[in-house]
């Protein structure tokens, strides 16, 4: 069953353009979905180009969903990037370890991933991840860069400035099939 969630800027700024994200779970997959309208092409959105593995896809336009289980501090970062290149990266704890890049995935979880128009879609293994037969906890957000800026859009900002890997924006619970 779809779920779809409006992504909030942190800025108050009034934007002309909006972020929604729409997760499913289904056989052991977490389908996710991002939509982009930018009615004044504002936003920055790299041309299509291979699909590969890329670091520092956050410095631009990136839609992310952070992908953890409730009660335990392991977690996982998706970076999904307009152009096609995406990456996985692996926590063990908050923000830990604490390397730029940080730790890539390196097992196949990524199965699909498509850009059309303004929409990207990627299918991701959770077998890959060791997590199908957990309930995840997830926080869908987007760095959307303009001309002047980078603006950070998330289901909810639980603190003072933008961090998207505080498990208290992570909002979706999605509980494994029976």
């Amino acid at each position: 069953m779809a779920h779809w969630h409006s992504l909030i800027p942190f800025s108050s700024q009034p934007m002309s353009y909006s972020v929604k994200a729409n997760v499913e779970r289904a056989q052991n997959k977490l389908l996710l979905t991002f939509e982009l309208t930018d009615p004044n092409n504002e936003v920055i959105w790299h041309p299509q180009d291979e699909i590969k593995q890329q670091d520092f896809l956050w410095e631009s336009t990136c839609f992310e969903a952070f992908i953890g289980t409730p009660n335990a501090p392991h977690y996982f970062e998706l970076n999904l990037s307009p152009s096609r290149a995406w990456n996985l990266y692996r926590f063990t704890d908050y923000r830990t370890p604490n390397d730029m890049p940080p730790v890539a995935v390196t097992e196949p979880a990524l199965i699909k991933l498509d850009v059309e128009n303004h929409t990207i879609t990627a299918e991701i293994d959770l077998h890959t991840l060791k997590l199908d037969h957990q309930a995840i906890k997830l926080g869908l957000t987007a760095v959307i860069k303009t001309a002047d800026s980078l603006h950070y859009f998330a289901i909810q900002h639980p603190v003072l400035h933008a961090d998207f890997h505080d498990a208290q924006g992570w909002t979706i619970l999605l509980l494994p099939e029976a």
